[in-house]
C-alpha cells in the first residue's frame, strides 16, 4: 500500500508533465514478494528486484516503521530494521537480492509493522528537454513477530461527526488485517464501493476511512462486505458518535 505523500508526489509529477506538454517517463521495477512476513522468530528475509527496462536503473532501499495509532498511516525511519544494500544499480533484465534484517536486540513486541520503500534515483544525465522523469516507488509491507500464532480481532462501526461519516475498525488482535473490495449497503442500496486493496488494520491500531455524503447516520440497516486475508466479511454496522 503506497502512502499518501508518495501518491501526491506522483500525481504532482504527472500533472507537471501534462502542463508542460511533454511526455512522462518512468522505469519498470518489479519487486517480489509483495508482502514480507517471515516465520516467527526470524530476523532475516529478502526481496528480489528486477529491472524490466533496457537500461541500468539506480534505486534506494529504505525501511520505515509503520504505525497507525489514530487511523492515520505514519512512516518514520526504522532504527531496528535495515535493508542491505541501501543503494543498488539494477542492470537490465537481471535479478537483484536485497536483504531485510531486523537488527534490534530486543524481541518484537507483538507484531511490528514496517514498509520497505524502493525508490528509483533519477539520473540527471539521462534527462531530456520536455520530459519529466517520474520517480517510481514500490512500498512493500513487512511484519516481524515472535508470536507463533497471530490472529486479528477487528471490530467495525460507523462514526459520525460534524465532518461526516467514517468507517472505523479497531484491531485488538496480534496480527494485521488486510482489507479489499469493500462495499457498504443500507436502505436497500449500495452506498459505498471501493474495489481492490483498501488498506490494513494494523495490530493494536485502528483504521479510518471517510465514507462521503452517500452514507449518513439515518440510513437504516447499514452493512459492510469485504474481502480480507482472514476470509470474507459480511457484518452489520452500528452508528456511533465520535468520541
Amino acid at each position: 500500500m503506497t502512502n499518501a505523500p508518495a501518491r501526491r508526489a506522483g500525481m504532482l509529477a504527472l500533472a507537471l508533465a501534462l502542463a508542460i506538454g511533454g511526455p512522462a517517463s518512468a522505469s519498470d521495477i518489479r519487486v517480489a514478494p509483495v508482502l514480507i512476513d517471515p516465520l516467527p522468530g526470524a530476523r532475516t528475509t529478502s526481496l528480489t528486484l528486477v529491472n524490466a527496462e533496457q537500461r541500468p536503473v539506480r534505486v534506494q532501499v529504505r525501511v520505515m516503521r509503520w504505525t497507525a495509532p489514530d487511523g492515520v498511516d505514519t512512516l518514520v525511519p526504522a532504527d531496528g530494521v535495515v535493508a542491505s544494500p541501501p543503494f543498488a544499480t539494477l542492470t537490465p533484465q537481471q535479478q537483484y537480492l536485497v536483504r531485510v534484517v531486523r537488527t534490534a536486540k530486543s524481541p518484537p513486541v507483538g507484531e511490528e509493522s514496517y514498509r520497505v520503500l524502493i525508490d528509483e534515483v533519477p539520473d540527471p544525465a539521462a534527462a531530456r528537454p520536455g520530459t519529466v522523469n517520474l520517480v517510481v516507488r514500490q512500498s512493500i509491507p513487512a511484519f516481524f513477530s515472535d508470536i507463533p500464532r497471530r490472529t486479528s480481532d477487528v471490530t467495525w462501526h460507523v462514526e459520525t461527526s460534524a465532518y461526516g461519516t467514517t468507517l472505523v475498525g479497531r484491531n485488538r488482535g496480534t496480527r494485521r488485517l488486510r482489507l479489499a473490495d469493500l462495499a457498504i449497503t443500507g436502505g436497500g442500496r449500495r452506498l459505498f464501493d471501493r474495489a481492490g486493496l483498501v488498506g490494513y488494520v494494523l495490530a493494536g491500531s485502528q483504521f479510518r476511512l471517510p465514507l462521503g455524503a452517500g452514507v449518513n447516520a439515518g440510513t437504516a440497516g447499514l452493512r459492510m462486505t469485504a474481502l480480507s486475508d482472514g476470509g470474507a466479511l459480511d457484518l452489520p454496522l452500528v452508528v456511533q458518535p465520535a468520541q
